[in-house]
């Protein structure tokens, strides 16, 4: 049996030699009952050769060497939808992936991909915001974020001299500290390590003179062990002439993420006035 030939356009009237039934009109896929069948008929094949095989329905090629199985059991698309995706499941089983929803990301759950919220984008939103309370102090439960600010503004308490505070986890331990600076009768001072009651936030006096306030950044709220703090506010001090600004840095050194922030006055002062507002994420 010779080799395939390839492809040729007879003309009319062109004589057809044996060689041109060998080369080209018998290279098509020969039908026998099987390989026995085949190898009986085709006694010297050559690399291309295809034979079909009734008995087990397998066409066959000869690949110069021996006879082989074709594989036609090839890879059956799963996919049905624009944007589907496919992966192996089960080994080599190929599966569909539908198409996930705008700003999802691909990730791994249990071995196979998947589609999922992207980590690693903060959304702030406001958590919550209101009038101080005037009876106790203020108390924010319930927080599970990584990172918040909290704005106090026009806060005013009941005449004497405080400290006033800030405590996460409803904490009184000596777990805080800062160091930063305030400006008292334009003088700038060192504020040092704080007390186990919480974050000063102004070195005595009442604010009775209105306008005071602050914004409370905190960030890595969840890292268990280490949280830092950074404060800047604007204090009348008792309506005084001497306006101090604060602005420093603390950390709140807990082996708890927090969960809770509370707003206090040290001695146990009521707030008569003001607003808060956190947001966060």
């Amino acid at each position: 049996m010779a080799a395939g030939l390839g492809f040729k356009d007879f003309v009319t009237g062109e004589v057809l030699t044996a060689a041109d039934v060998d080369g080209y009109l018998m290279q098509g896929v020969w039908v026998f009952a099987n390989a026995a069948a085949r190898d009986a008929a085709v006694t010297s094949p050559q690399e291309g050769n295809f034979a079909y095989l009734k008995d087990t329905n397998v066409t066959t090629y000869y690949t110069g060497s021996a006879w082989a199985n074709l594989d036609t059991t090839g890879m059956t698309n799963p996919m049905t939808t624009t944007g589907d995706t496919i992966y192996s499941s089960s080994g080599s089983t190929p599966a569909r992936l539908g198409i996930g929803s705008t700003g999802q990301v691909l990730t791994v759950a249990g071995g196979v991909p998947t589609w999922a919220a992207a980590g690693g984008a903060l959304t702030i939103a406001e958590i919550t915001s209101g009038t101080m309370p005037s009876a106790t102090q203020l108390s924010i439960t319930g927080l599970t974020g990584d990172y918040y600010m909290l704005q106090l503004k026009n806060l005013t308490n009941g005449t004497g001299s405080t400290d006033h505070k800030i405590r996460f986890n409803s904490s009184s331990s000596a777990i805080y500290s800062r160091f930063g600076f305030y400006q008292y009768s334009n003088i700038l001072e060192s504020l040092g390590a704080d007390d186990a009651t919480g974050l000063n936030l102004t070195v005595g006096g009442s604010w009775t003179g209105g306008g005071n306030g602050f914004i409370m950044e905190i960030k890595n709220a969840k890292n268990a062990g280490f949280t830092t703090v950074t404060l800047t506010g604007y204090f009348r001090n008792g309506g005084n002439s001497a306006t101090p600004g604060i602005v420093y840095e603390g950390y709140f050194a807990s082996a708890n993420a927090i969960t809770s922030i509370q707003v206090l006055n040290d001695n146990a002062y009521t707030y008569t006035g003001g607003t808060y507002k956190l947001i966060g994420g």
